[in-house]
């Protein structure tokens, strides 16, 4: 991802006689795409040793407790029973998704 171009941060260096006005300008500034149009929402488990399989989450799904348990959740188990054949403990945080009923 590339990071807002912000030009108060541009520098040149220079012998002291030259000024920033006198310098081509595509020399003072990195060409690049700010953002993405649309970012997919995605999941996967991480570890100590690695990470487990990057899980894509469907466009416009609503992340809710249904969606959690019923899709997600059976496939990060799976990557942590693969990953960690002799066990493993299965950690979430406070994400309303991951504490419904």
């Amino acid at each position: 991802m590339n990071p807002p171009v912000n030009h108060q941060n541009d520098r040149v260096w220079s012998d002291g006689n030259g000024k920033k006005r006198d310098v081509d300008k595509e020399r003072l500034v990195v060409e690049r795409a700010k953002f993405a149009k649309h970012v997919m929402m995605v999941s996967a488990g991480v570890y100590y040793g690695g990470k487990g399989r990057l899980h894509f989450i469907p466009d416009k799904a609503k992340v809710n407790g249904e969606l959690c348990c019923e899709i997600l959740l059976p496939r990060l188990v799976e990557d942590c029973k693969s990953l960690l054949p002799s066990g493993f403990i299965f950690q979430q945080d406070g994400a309303p998704a991951h504490t419904a009923n």
